[in-house]
C-alpha cells in the first residue's frame, strides 16, 4: 500500500481524538514531522487525505470480470 508524506508538522490533542496544526494550543503529542511518511490507511484514519485524493482511488478502472464466460457456439 502506498505511503502518504507529511508536508508539515502535525500533532494529536491530549485525548488523541483530533489532529491539529503545529502551534495549536491543544497540541500535545507529535504525530508526524515534515518529510515523514505514514501508510495511506492511517492518513485516512486521521483525516489527512482530502476528498480529491479519495476520488482518485475510485477513478481507477475496475478489473475485468473474470466470471463472465463467452457463449458457446450452439450452431457448430
Amino acid at each position: 500500500m502506498p505511503n502518504w508524506t507529511a508536508d508539515r508538522r502535525l500533532w494529536l490533542t491530549s485525548d488523541r481524538s483530533r489532529v491539529v496544526e503545529d502551534g495549536d494550543p491543544e497540541a500535545a503529542f507529535q504525530l508526524i514531522a515534515p518529510g515523514q511518511q505514514m501508510r495511506e490507511s492511517d492518513a485516512r484514519k486521521f483525516g489527512l487525505l482530502k476528498e480529491a485524493d479519495k476520488a482518485e482511488d475510485k477513478a481507477a478502472p475496475k478489473p475485468a470480470d473474470k466470471s463472465v464466460r463467452p457463449k458457446a457456439n450452439k450452431g457448430a
